[in-house]
């Protein structure tokens, strides 16, 4: 009976074992940097993380060293103003995202209140127009009915 088969006889599992010597599994490793598992084992293949492979075949499974766990979550705390799934390389693409955005949404902003500027000032040229059309149309009553109470032949030959 070697050593592993000594500690799971006592109940304790290979991956506890892992854990009191200083390594976690991914699914551990996961829940501590708030990622899916799948995200760890990107981690290790970048080298952002130190881990080991036990076992072989179907049976393979990873252990990931806790002190590279803590520095990257660390790192992860330090950018909090990123999303937490995402890569640091990847802050450049948000920022400039997020300032194409600003600029398209100020670009919109300010467009939106020409417009508006514009609507209100339309009200006003309406009610000036409007006021000088009545204007006009009272002189041009006033010379008809002028005109219509002079007598017929006063109109026609003038006077």
């Amino acid at each position: 009976m070697d050593a592993e088969d000594n500690l799971e006889a006592r109940g304790i599992s290979r991956h506890d074992n892992a854990e009191a010597s200083g390594w976690v599994t991914t699914e551990v490793a996961a829940r501590a940097l708030r990622v899916a598992p799948r995200s760890v084992r990107a981690y290790l293949e970048q080298g952002r993380l130190k881990g080991k492979a036990e076992g072989k075949g179907v049976r393979k499974t990873w252990l990931v060293s806790i002190d590279s766990v803590q520095a990257l979550r660390a790192e992860r705390l330090d950018a909090a103003d990123m999303p937490r799934n995402m890569p640091r390389d990847a802050s450049e693409d948000v920022e400039a995202s997020l300032t194409d955005t600003l600029r398209d949404m100020t670009y919109r902003l300010e467009s939106r209140a020409a417009e508006a500027e514009g609507l209100r000032v339309r009200p006003e040229l309406t009610e000036k127009t409007e006021s000088s059309l009545r204007e006009e149309n009272e002189r041009l009553r006033a010379e008809l009915e002028a005109e219509r109470s002079k007598g017929f032949w006063r109109r026609l030959f003038g006077g």
